[in-house]
């Protein structure tokens, strides 16, 4: 398989300090396991994160996790390289490029963002958090100051560890419940592996469903996605210098942007199909005749804009309010953003997810797209979650497998952060 472009995935500087993060006035401290039962401790954590709703849905993302934290209490962090890791965790071969397949990287800067987003939900209820540091593979562990303060009191090490589940719950347990306790749990941890499988399976089942029609072609699928400011190049003279050229507003990719690419090369990556990324303004006609294509973005991607007209769904832009139309009921008009608003006022973005045969490239074309950024981004987690294809497909007549499909998505908005996506309206035919 082949990918033939490199992105460059930036980390926000708040997942940076990561490490410097606190919960109800609990510090963090950095801390090695060493005995059996810390280890288990660590282990326990590193289930409670890859079991949440930000890993579930995914293959490679707990897989990455998974081996680099088991490297860590083996002690082989020495071997966590990105080299060892494309081979190891994603079946690269040893000689593979490492710049021109950068899955390594933006699988880690992917993994940074999910365990932030799990610690900002449960960070309160964890005795120690795990973290990747910006920059490494090598995971560390951080006890909360109260725990590690408790075991300078003198209060047994193990004994502590093995309270976990009655500290979450401010309950003290003897040694006999708790054992009662661990065995009951891994009991239920059986079972819900056991349930767990049998979901990820049903739902990898229908992303194959979702995907199969762009995975046919022998090429690569062409993601075009939309860019910032494609008029601003006209402004640029033979005299603009390389470091204004790259500077650019018009090389400025957004972060749900690069988080959408993320998530689509993410699941092309697990179906074992190549891709290649181009910029809109860039695309050309003979660029996406005949070839499975993947537009990422609405408002600033034409392509977007052109094919999706015909259909019942299709977004319009007009006196800074953007829409998704219902062209067969046209007085339908709550779906829209009003760009001329204070940012602030968001608190909704709409997107559409789309898959149809399109006559004018003559090939199939799949459409994630919002009104905003938020909803980009919404509507490639929801391309990737077998959670969230399988309310699709529950909600799709038998069939829809071999049929073009829009699928209308909400976001809310939450603190400058897109939240899950909604099904608000499904069509095929």
């Amino acid at each position: 398989m082949t990918t033939f472009i490199v992105l460059r995935y930036a980390t926000p500087c708040w997942l940076a300090k990561m490490t410097e993060a606190s919960y109800s006035g609990q510090t963090e401290l950095r801390w090695t396991p060493g005995s059996a039962e810390e280890r288990d401790l660590v282990l326990r954590e590193l289930d409670a994160i890859v079991s949440s709703s930000h890993f579930k849905g995914s293959k490679r993302y707990p897989a990455l996790l998974k081996y680099v934290v088991d490297a860590a209490l083996e002690n082989r962090a020495g071997d966590l390289k990105e080299r060892t890791l494309g081979v190891e965790v994603f079946g690269r071969d040893p000689n593979y490029d490492t710049n021109a397949d950068p899955v390594v990287r933006v699988s880690a800067g992917e993994v940074r963002k999910r365990i932030a987003q799990f610690y900002h939900e449960n960070g309160i209820h964890s005795l120690l958090q795990i973290d990747i540091p910006v920059g490494s593979y090598v995971p560390e562990f951080h006890l909360l100051e109260q725990v590690a303060d408790a075991s300078k009191a003198g209060v047994e090490r193990g004994s502590w560890m093995r309270n976990q589940g009655s500290l979450r719950k401010s309950k003290i347990l003897t040694r006999t419940v708790v054992s009662v306790f661990a065995v009951a749990l891994f009991a239920a941890g059986l079972f819900a592996g056991y349930f767990y499988r049998r979901t990820s399976t049903a739902g990898s089942s229908d992303i194959n469903n979702v995907w199969q029609p762009l995975l046919q072609s022998t090429r690569p699928v062409l993601i075009v996605v939309g860019t910032s400011r494609p008029d601003l190049l006209t402004l640029e003279t033979e005299s603009t210098s390389f470091i204004e050229h790259m500077t650019s507003p018009y090389h400025h990719l957004s972060v749900s942007s690069a988080i959408a690419l993320a998530h689509l090369s993410g699941v092309l990556e697990e179906q074992q199909k190549g891709y290649e990324i181009k910029e809109a303004p860039e695309t050309s006609l003979p660029d996406v005749r005949s070839r499975s294509l993947v537009l990422v973005g609405a408002m600033n991607n034409m392509w977007t804009m052109r094919l999706m007209r015909p259909l019942r769904f299709h977004f319009t832009y007009e006196g800074r309010v953007a829409r998704i139309e219902d062209a067969a009921n046209p007085q339908q008009k709550a779906w829209f953003i009003d760009f001329s608003a204070p940012y602030t006022s968001i608190t909704t973005d709409y997107a559409m997810v789309a898959r149809f045969h399109d006559a004018t490239t003559e090939g199939p074309v799949m459409v994630i797209a919002g009104l905003g950024p938020y909803g980009t981004e919404a509507a490639s987690e929801f391309v990737e979650s077998p959670e969230y294809l399988t309310k699709f497909a529950n909600a799709m007549p038998r069939g829809w497998e071999n049929k073009n499909f829009e699928v209308v998505l909400k976001s809310d908005v939450i603190g400058s952060k897109a939240g899950p996506p909604v099904l608000l309206a499904t069509y095929g035919w």
